[in-house]
C-alpha cells in the first residue's frame, strides 16, 4: 500500500469521526480513529499492541512500515 493510499484511508477516518470504522488487516492489524482524543489507534494483532497516533503523518509512517516490511538479510 502506498503512502498516498494510506493518507487517504486516514483522511476518510477523520472524515468519518462520527461513525465508529475499523480498518483491520486479518492477523496485522486493526487501525481506528478516536474522536475524543483525536488520535489514530493501531494495535497489531500478532501481539495485542495498541499505540496512538496523534497526526496523520506520525500514523501514516507507522502503517507505511507495518505494511511494507523491509526483506533485510536477503
Amino acid at each position: 500500500m502506498s503512502i498516498t493510499d494510506i493518507k487517504t484511508m486516514l483522511s476518510t477516518l477523520i472524515e468519518y469521526e462520527d461513525s465508529f470504522i475499523t480498518h483491520t488487516i486479518p492477523d496485522l492489524i486493526e487501525l481506528i480513529y478516536d474522536k475524543l482524543s483525536r488520535t489514530f489507534q493501531i494495535t497489531t494483532l500478532i501481539d495485542g499492541n495498541s499505540s496512538p497516533y496523534y497526526n496523520i503523518d506520525s500514523a501514516c509512517d507507522a502503517l507505511y512500515i507495518i505494511l511494507n516490511p523491509t526483506k533485510e538479510g536477503l
